[in-house]
């Protein structure tokens, strides 16, 4: 993430006065929500497009916990099935 916000492009967007003008501050902000378990992969499209899409109930608690890291702030939140497949090493670097 820091190299996103030393980013060129990224920087010139923020003295764009245009931009600034409409939304002051700008800043670019990711989220990522962690989570482990099994999913199923298919393509959804057609003739002239064709996306890949991800099934399981797995899927949507990484989804939910991406959603939740604007509700509490934070770049990154980890389930508990993704937080015991870590080493303890790492471990010791989560709240």
């Amino acid at each position: 993430m820091v190299k996103i916000e030393q980013d060129p492009k990224i920087r010139a967007y923020r003295k764009n006065a245009g931009l600034n003008k409409r939304l002051k501050n700008y800043k670019v902000r990711m989220g990522f929500g962690l989570h482990v378990g099994w999913a199923i992969e298919g393509a959804i499209g057609s003739h002239f497009k064709i996306d890949a899409s991800y099934l399981s109930p797995n899927v949507n608690m990484a989804s939910r916990l991406e959603a939740a890291t604007k509700q509490y702030g934070v770049p990154i939140l980890i389930s508990s099935d993704m937080f015991e497949y870590m080493s303890d090493g790492v471990q010791q670097y989560c709240r």
